[in-house]
């Protein structure tokens, strides 16, 4: 008799702890710190949105310059590359929702930049006049505009603007894995990339409509859509968990400083290194976005200057995509789980050299709808998988730096591929620069499909208990011990607080 009742009892916890495993997708929208963090990232991406597309028209309307939209391309791409390593090390040494907090505050002062600067523009503007000869007896009258002086803040705006951003994604990204439970860590980056979605569709929208009455209000919009997230992320900062304490030898001297930041920066590199399929990822996903840059410098050109789309299609445009993206989310995040990831991003990088193959020939306003749905399920099959790859697999007190060296790395080479195209963008043909790029990225992908199948990464990323796999890496202690940090370990009822468990 009792032994039955054991063996009921056997049973019972067996299953109890197969549905505590389950991925849950109430119990992370009843995640209060992880739901406002979200909202604040919601309000903030509709600003972004709009603030974006206003200055990329303002900028076009008064240039018409391909070279001078590269500049402004590179120039938001470019903290990720020279800020990306320190966030990434400073977001595992200070708590993450300071930073976040801190980085709404930058992008607020930087966004009433951009409403003074458009209100100073008819002072900011000079012109000059005088006669041209051009042949004997004969002579014209040229009226010189220089928007210089207009130029040149708003791109050193757009550069603080995008600083923010490059501290803000590591320190969100790490912070999810602090108050998300691992089981849930996809459902969770399903809803950011939902929240992600419905801001570009709600933004874009807004911002098809405030650009085309006045560029003013766009940028009147988005600082006070920063003001309101900074508030958000103060509430977090109330409610939510608080990090770890690191606790570190003050250095002597900036030198000492420096070495240090130099040397977290290494323990990255190396804890990517010793994750083979979050290295072969990291590689793919920086050959995407090396040829992606063609698309990123002549969007504009293309919509507005070969195809005549005034701001509302450009909105138009960019809410199919968010449509589209918004669906894909909402099917990962029923999946709950993705048991191979490399395989689904490996679909995925093949999905985008398609689409980028269809971006350089196709003119057509409803082919280029169709095109951007397609980009739409392709960005978020591949951000939202490669996300939880790392938040699964990587030690929480390493995953800053780990994410700031993921932005480096992609930082860099969209910076080369944009830097090329930039140049390259006022003597040659959008369609020849598009069709080169898609040849580059089909060569990548079809050695990453080669790579990756006999390497092994195509297969599950869990046991048989359900536990990720782990490739080479050192044992947790080892790591403590290179990186010359400690973790002051917090009271065990800090970790309990619902779902607000560190596994």
């Amino acid at each position: 008799m009792s032994a039955t009742t054991e063996n009921e009892t056997s049973v019972i916890t067996s299953n109890q702890s197969l549905v505590d495993d389950k991925p849950s997708i109430k119990e992370v929208l009843k995640n209060k710190p992880f739901m406002v963090l979200f909202g604040a990232q919601f309000i903030e991406n509709v600003g972004r949105a709009i603030s974006g597309l206003a200055l990329e028209f303002f900028i076009w309307e008064l240039t018409r310059s391909p070279l001078k939209m590269g500049i402004l391309a590179i120039l938001w791409l470019l903290p990720f590359v020279i800020i990306a390593p320190f966030a990434g090390v400073y977001t595992d040494r200070l708590d993450q929702r300071k930073i976040m907090f801190w980085s709404n505050v930058l992008s607020m002062i930087a966004s009433i930049g951009y409403v003074i600067i458009y209100l100073l523009r008819n002072v900011l503007t000079f012109t000059r006049t005088y006669w041209l000869v051009v042949s004997e007896g004969r002579a014209i009258h040229v009226t010189e505009i220089n928007y210089g002086w207009v130029i040149w803040p708003l791109f050193i705006l757009a550069f603080l603007n995008s600083a923010s951003a490059a501290f803000f994604f590591p320190a969100r990204s790490a912070y999810t894995r602090l108050i998300v439970k691992k089981k849930n860590l996809l459902i969770a980056n399903s809803i950011g990339s939902t929240v992600f979605q419905i801001a570009t569709i709600v933004g874009f929208v807004i911002a098809g409509v405030l650009a085309a009455i006045s560029y003013l209000t766009s940028f009147i919009f988005d600082a006070s859509t920063f003001l309101v997230s900074g508030l958000l992320i103060l509430v977090v900062i109330r409610i939510g968990q608080k990090p770890p304490k690191v606790e570190r030898e003050k250095s002597k001297s900036l030198k000492v400083e420096m070495k240090g930041i130099i040397k977290d920066m290494r323990i990255g590199y190396r804890t990517i290194r010793d994750y083979p399929k979050i290295s072969y990822m990291l590689v793919i996903f920086s050959a995407i976005t090396f040829t992606f840059g063609a698309i990123n410098v002549l969007f504009i050109v293309i919509l507005q200057g070969e195809m005549g789309l005034n701001q509302m299609w450009y909105g138009a445009l960019q809410g199919v995509m968010g449509a589209s993206g918004i669906i894909t989310a909402i099917v990962l995040m029923s999946m709950g789980k993705i048991k191979r990831k490399i395989l689904l991003l490996n679909v995925a990088f093949l999905l985008a050299t398609i689409a980028m193959y269809l971006f350089a020939v196709i003119r057509n306003p409803w082919g280029m709808a169709a095109i951007l749905l397609s980009f739409g399920i392709v960005i978020v099959c591949i951000n939202i998988p490669a996300s939880t790859l790392i938040q699964e697999t990587v030690p929480y007190e390493k995953q800053g730096r780990v994410f700031g060296t993921q932005q480096l790395v992609q930082g860099i080479a969209q910076l080369i591929g944009m830097g090329i195209v930039a140049i390259i963008a006022e003597y040659v043909l959008p369609m020849i620069t598009l069709l080169v790029s898609s040849g580059i990225l089909t060569i990548v992908i079809a050695l990453g499909f080669i790579y990756s199948g006999r390497k092994g990464l195509l297969g599950k990323d869990y046991d048989e208990n359900g536990e990720v796999k782990e490739a080479k890496i050192n044992n947790i202690n080892k790591q403590l011990e290179d990186s010359e940090i400690s973790i002051e370990k917090p009271k065990p009822s800090s970790f309990t607080a619902g779902d607000s468990s560190i596994e």
